[in-house]
């Protein structure tokens, strides 16, 4: 709903060197207060050959409080150490889920919480 970009690394995917990072978390405005997001057309990022993510509306289906976001105290900006173990994390993570789905490249969308991580989806990379 807001631009901005998300934490974007480079890593081989033994993960024996160190992550490159790309980009920063820099969305400026977060939404917070529960409830579900649709997506105006969901299904269109599923069709074979088609790449829809980022093309279409999210709409809040209750209303959320807007709110400017910093990031001067968020672990994965500020702790080296954290931002490591994300990010080898998230590799490890990515390189067994395509793994699991014959090899082939996937985009995975997932999250992380209490020091798990979890696979929301998955589809392969178009």
């Amino acid at each position: 709903n807001f631009p901005g970009r998300a934490l974007g690394f480079a890593m081989r995917k033994d993960g024996k060197s160190p992550a490159r990072v790309v980009s920063l978390p820099s969305k400026s405005v977060g939404l917070f207060g529960g409830g579900l997001i649709f997506r105006s057309d969901s299904n269109g990022e599923d069709l074979p050959g088609f790449a829809g993510a980022g093309l279409y509306d999210s709409v809040p289906m209750v209303h959320n409080k807007k709110r400017t976001l910093m990031y001067n105290r968020e672990p994965l900006v500020v702790d080296p150490k954290f931002a490591d173990k994300i990010m080898k994390g998230i590799c490890k993570l990515a390189v067994d889920v395509e793994a699991a789905m014959g090899g082939e490249p996937q985009d995975i969308e997932g999250c992380y919480k209490g020091g798990e991580f979890f696979v929301v989806q998955t589809r392969p990379q178009v």
